[in-house]
């Protein structure tokens, strides 16, 4: 595998790049880590953010820390870079650390995985090697956690924007983010049930007609791990976005998901002739096209658009997050002659630019994405938001485009 290193021990004749480390390891009582390196390390915010002068692009110097042993190899799961990166250790002692340049206004989610030099020969054994160790930062108490897919999911994230305008991960959460209806959806063209949650706004807006009838696909990680219903119950209230009903569509299981959000004409027909009358038999009342949005992230990202370019006249509203453009068969957008009615935003964290495990650069297939629409009269727009492809820049994405289209 050409792209992967096995993890190495620092060049000792090369200064440490961050300024903090190698300052505190100039100090003999700190210098092979231990207990006193780490209770002080307690003490701190993990990942170490420095502000180094002078910065021509204006960023930031973030360094990623673990605690082991010589064979404990580990890795950046996610990090900031198209591709996920071993660590360095300090040698003779218990300090791993990757140090790297990031921009200032930085969210994104990462973990780390154990992974020995065997195991990063084959694209194939470093996969499996990422799933049966891949973990949570230890020292980081910011999170992004909850349930997918039959198991848990948990993220560290990193959030460091210069105006925040989603709420950070570890603030309390809405207690009533609005009433929440829940069914089991049958459908005759996808042969397999799935749950349906449909979140109406807040109690405080009551009295206001629902403007908005959003559709969210992967709707159990939406709701479970992204913690989207009071994400956008507390943006509603705040009046960044209008009074939206959100209907979070579960995913099918393994392999299915894949099928059904791949440019699949059944999955689109399904949620538009089938799911979508019955959410609205259920809320009592039908909502115009343009007033009904679908989005989703990575495939369901392409999914959203695949729906939205068959079926005009259900849905004119869709966003697509780090969207899978680089699938094949997307014919519909050759086929789709008149757009005039469609409005598309498209977010990519400035990170998706291609590596081991992503296909070839997600930044530029979204832009030729919304230049071919662009021709057909579609209002398009591309944000390169820094970030990479996880849950927390999704998260932040998701509210910053549906205020685009407010």
């Amino acid at each position: 595998m050409e792209n992967v290193r096995p993890a190495w021990i620092w060049p000792e004749a090369e200064p440490l790049p961050s300024p903090w480390l190698r300052g505190h390891v100039s100090q003999k009582k700190y210098r092979q880590g231990g207990v006193l390196f780490w209770q002080a390390i307690s003490q701190l915010s993990c990942p170490v953010v420095e502000d180094i002068e002078p910065d021509p692009q204006g960023r930031l110097c973030l360094t990623f820390l673990w605690q082991g042993g010589d064979q404990s190899h580990p890795w950046l799961i996610g990090g900031p870079s198209v591709d996920h990166l071993p660590l360095w250790q300090i040698k003779g002692s218990d300090i791993w650390f990757r140090t790297i340049w990031v921009p200032q206004d930085l969210v994104l989610a990462y973990r780390f995985a154990q992974i020995p030099p065997s195991q990063t020969k084959t694209q194939d054994a470093f996969r499996a090697a990422v799933r049966q160790s891949v973990k949570p930062d230890s020292l980081n108490p910011d999170t992004l956690s909850g349930a997918w897919q039959g198991h848990q999911e948990a993220f560290s994230t990193i959030d460091l924007p210069r105006e925040r305008s989603v709420p950070p991960t570890r603030q309390p959460l809405l207690n009533d983010p609005g009433h929440s209806h829940h069914f089991a959806f049958h459908s005759r063209l996808l042969n397999a049930p799935r749950d349906i949650y449909i979140q109406t706004p807040p109690p405080c807006l009551a009295q206001a007609e629902p403007q908005r009838l959003l559709f969210l696909l992967d709707g159990e990680r939406c709701k479970q791990v992204l913690q989207l219903p009071e994400v956008l119950a507390s943006a509603q209230i705040s009046g960044q976005i209008p009074a939206t009903t959100v209907v979070y569509v579960g995913a099918g299981q393994g392999a299915s998901r894949a099928q059904e959000l791949g440019c699949n004409p059944a999955f689109a027909r399904a949620l538009s002739c089938e799911l979508l009358p019955q959410v609205e038999q259920v809320l009592g009342r039908s909502f115009a096209p343009a007033q009904t949005q679908i989005a989703g992230a990575s495939l369901g990202g392409l999914a959203a658009l695949h729906t939205a370019l068959l079926f005009p006249e259900k849905f004119q509203q869709v966003i697509a997050l780090s969207g899978s453009f680089w699938w094949s068969g997307f014919a519909e957008l050759r086929s789709a002659t008149d757009l005039r009615q469609l409005r598309a935003r498209f977010s990519v964290g400035c990170y998706e630019r291609g590596g081991l495990f992503e296909r070839p650069d997600l930044v530029a297939a979204s832009q030729r994405v919304a230049k071919n629409l662009q021709t057909r009269g579609a209002e398009a727009a591309v944000s390169i938001r820094s970030g990479g492809h996880d849950p927390a820049l999704w998260r932040q994405s998701l509210l910053q485009d549906l205020v685009s289209l407010s």
